[in-house]
């Protein structure tokens, strides 16, 4: 057994979240790969559920969704809800001092009925009751030998806590785990997982990934506005921040963060903010003025369920348009979309290179699955990372400085507040090489087509686009994002069955060198676009674009907007959809010619 998924569910309030971060962190700390999916209610505190996956294994894992090995419940509802995701032969724990006697159980899977709330009691504090859990887990995998390091976990998850808060989740976890190795009757085989150990692990998540690589890129400036859910984000750079001498506002709303961010960066200043789909809208017009006043500023979008407040805590790719499109008028910007946690870092650096360089807002697309979810990734030697800052003009007294000269390029060397011979005046309107207002349309054209360069010029320097699986595959896969893990690891699932299945991932969405996709589509009878949202939005603007050079390629979709992320199975099955139809219409032309 190399390979283990654990699912810990219940409500609000209950340390679903604590129990799997304690976890999480402790599993990667002893050696192992770690990825992990978090849920949780839109409600601050109610009746919600709450949801946590953590994948176990021994080599780096490209997504934790799939049937559960150990499912957790501390709650009465999920227990039923939860039960038809466990594998066969997998195992339920469950506290039967609140359950009782269950009603249905489904037969191929182990239950284990537990105290629970009494082995909390005895430790004089109920709510304790999700380290015991944890501490049966901890028993049952007793070769993986977590336990001191557990330990040593919670210790640090509440270090700002009382003792006697330490002490009795400490407790609760020994109780748990003596429990599970003295006194529970097993009937599982869990006790032979025997998952290898490589080394300590970077485990973090996608919204720590891309704090981090704003550190890396020299940001020195955030402004935010707290919301879900990629509050994370502002509070990593809240504590991390001020130890390079950076600083982080708290603004009122999203529309005083943006332009905070983009004062800061007419000042000279990196800068960064970051929000989810209600605040992206309210910053769409700043980031038309960014592009109108060629100011560098990056801009994070987490996206979440919408329209409107939607579903706050579940993830959809349903920002695309409003992305690529949402500002008014002709506005060139650059929009950057991770894979996963890793890549949430190295896009964050390119999207502060490519907004320096290019002097354009960038747009960083992450989501509720992929931002708050943590991995484990590979070492980062920032040693070995471009870091790029802005052109700046070589000035001296009686020069006549340009702010917006047409140059080849369409870049401008850019002057800051206090620079030497530097002055100029940066408004909304439409401006002169020489910074003064004009309404003539010939300059309109001009400039227009001077800030467009810069995209074609930055267009060289795209990270290129990622392919998985067989160069020889018929059938393709084009999608974006977070989904990345669960496609890949169904191509592989595919692959095992006699199915050859390539996947095209593009890091940039726009804009987007289309010679990707032409050049993917060549030699495919058909090409799935998987995508998290209704109007397959990457589909109807980008893809069905670009196939037409193939006009043999099928062009399906396969959309997902239930707010959960996809699983490996939900596309494996859509793959052999797919698959059978094309064998099926294949035998049939094979039939045809051997009649002739």
């Amino acid at each position: 057994m190399k390979d283990l998924i654990i699912k810990i569910s219940g409500t609000s309030g209950q340390g679903i979240i604590s129990a799997g971060d304690i976890l999480s962190y402790a599993t990667a700390r002893k050696g192992y790969y770690v990825t992990t999916y978090r849920a949780f209610p839109s409600e601050i505190r109610g009746d919600g559920k709450c949801y946590y996956i953590l994948r176990i294994s021994e080599e780096k894992t490209l997504t934790a969704t799939g049937q559960t090995d150990i499912q957790i419940c501390l709650d009465e509802d999920t227990i039923y809800e939860m039960q038809d995701k466990i594998k066969p032969n997998g195992v339920l724990i469950y506290d039967k001092d609140k359950a009782g006697e269950l009603k249905e159980v489904k037969k191929d899977i182990i239950t284990y009925g537990l105290p629970l709330t009494t082995i909390a009691k005895e430790i004089q504090d109920e709510r304790s009751r999700n380290m015991a859990a944890l501490g049966i887990v901890v028993g049952l995998l007793k070769n993986l030998h977590l336990e001191e390091q557990i330990l040593k976990d919670i210790e640090l998850r509440y270090k700002n806590k009382p003792q006697v808060v330490i002490d009795s989740n400490k407790k609760a976890l020994k109780a748990g785990y003596d429990y599970a190795v003295n006194k529970l009757t097993r009937k599982d085989n869990f006790e032979k997982a025997e998952i290898k150990s490589t080394g300590a692990k970077l485990i973090m998540s996608g919204n720590e990934a891309i704090g981090l690589a704003a550190l890396v890129s020299g940001c020195r400036f955030f402004s935010g506005y707290p919301i879900t859910p990629a509050t994370e984000i502002m509070e990593w750079l809240a504590k991390e921040l001020p130890k390079f001498g950076g600083k982080m506002v708290q603004c009122e709303d999203e529309i005083a963060a943006i332009n905070y961010a983009l004062g800061a960066s007419y000042a000279g200043v990196k800068s960064m903010t970051a929000t989810s789909g209600p605040g992206f809208s309210l910053m769409q017009e700043t980031i038309g003025l960014a592009s109108m006043a060629e100011l560098p500023v990056v801009v994070v979008d987490v996206q979440r369920c919408g329209p409107s407040t939607g579903v706050p805590t579940k993830t959809e790719q349903s920002d695309l348009f409003a992305a690529m499109y949402g500002t008014h008028g002709d506005c060139p910007k650059i929009v950057l979309a991770p894979m996963n946690v890793a890549d949430c870092f190295y896009q964050t650096v390119n999207a502060f290179n490519f907004a320096e360089q290019y002097q354009v807002p960038v747009i960083v697309l992450s989501d509720a699955s992929l931002g708050p979810r943590r991995e484990c990734v590979d070492l980062i030697d920032t040693n070995n990372l471009k870091i790029l800052n802005r052109q700046k003009p070589d000035l001296k007294e009686g020069d006549d400085y340009k702010r917006y000269e047409d140059t080849k390029t369409g870049i401008s060397p850019i002057s800051c507040p206090g620079d030497l011979y530097g002055e100029h005046v940066v408004t909304g309107l439409e401006h002169t090489q020489a910074n003064a207002p004009t309404p003539a349309n010939d300059i309109h054209r001009q400039m227009t087509e001077k800030r467009f360069r810069k995209l074609e010029t930055a267009a060289g320097q795209f990270s290129k686009a990622k392919t998985y699986g067989s160069e020889n595959a018929s059938i393709g896969i084009i999608s974006w994002g977070s989904t990345s893990g669960a496609v890949f690891e169904a191509i592989d699932k595919a692959k095992e069955k006699g199915i050859d299945v390539q996947a095209l991932y593009p890091r940039t969405l726009y804009p987007l060198p289309t010679d990707w996709i032409k050049s993917f589509v060549k030699g495919k009878e058909v090409v799935i676009v998987i995508e998290a949202n209704y109007n397959a939005q990457f589909k109807s603007t980008i893809v069905e674009r670009c196939t037409h050079i193939n006009r043999g390629a099928e062009v399906l979709e396969f959309l997902k907007y239930d707010g959960t992320p996809f699983t490996p199975d939900e596309i494996l099955e859509e793959i052999e959809k797919v698959a059978s139809v094309q064998t099926a219409k294949n035998d049939l032309q094979t039939n045809k010619h051997t009649h002739f």
